[in-house]
């Protein structure tokens, strides 16, 4: 796997709190406000490269189904969201085409806009959980999070160049 065409290998996923972790560490992994916000701190510019958008099936989903419901098709995104055009996270988003009504259809048409900046200024979003997992030595996190009741599910995976392994790093 390289930063460029990051994908997702996680095999097991623990709830945050089951994972022995430095203060670093579950600070950033369980950040609850925008992760886009945080990375902010750290560059000049964040800026989104979209890597695959559209609809998939529900039996293209894995064990990823288990945690969002039952549904014919699912808003597919994956991005690399960048720090100063270095490679810090990759993401992906699934949202069940239910979920894709009312303002939330604008989630279609984000393009290069982080998600981040959508969800954090909606004024009813929950998060369910954030589970923790490891993929060789980068980790990565997924969420559960709901949108005026919607659900969607986030996850992230914080490549090598990602503040979150910096060693002058904030908590």
């Amino acid at each position: 796997m390289t930063d460029c065409h990051p994908s997702l290998d996680v095999t097991h996923w623990h709830p945050i709190h089951e994972v022995d972790l430095t203060a670093q560490q579950h600070s950033w992994l369980g950040e609850c406000q925008s992760m886009t916000a945080r990375f902010e701190r750290y560059c000049d510019k964040v800026t989104i490269v979209p890597r695959r958008e559209g609809f998939i099936t529900a039996q293209s989903l894995g064990e990823e189904a288990m945690l969002l419901p039952n549904c014919e098709r699912f808003w597919l995104r994956e991005v690399l969201l960048c720090g100063d055009n270095v490679p810090w996270l990759f993401g992906r988003t699934l949202i069940p085409e239910t979920s894709l009504t009312g303002e939330e259809v604008s989630l279609l048409t984000l393009g290069t806009v982080p998600l981040g900046r959508y969800l954090f200024s909606a004024a009813e979003l929950t998060r369910d959980f954030i589970q923790v997992g490891s993929q060789g030595e980068l980790w990565a996190r997924r969420s559960r999070l709901r949108l005026s009741g919607k659900p969607l599910l986030l996850t992230e995976l914080f490549l090598s160049e990602s503040p979150l392994y910096g060693v002058n790093n904030e908590l």
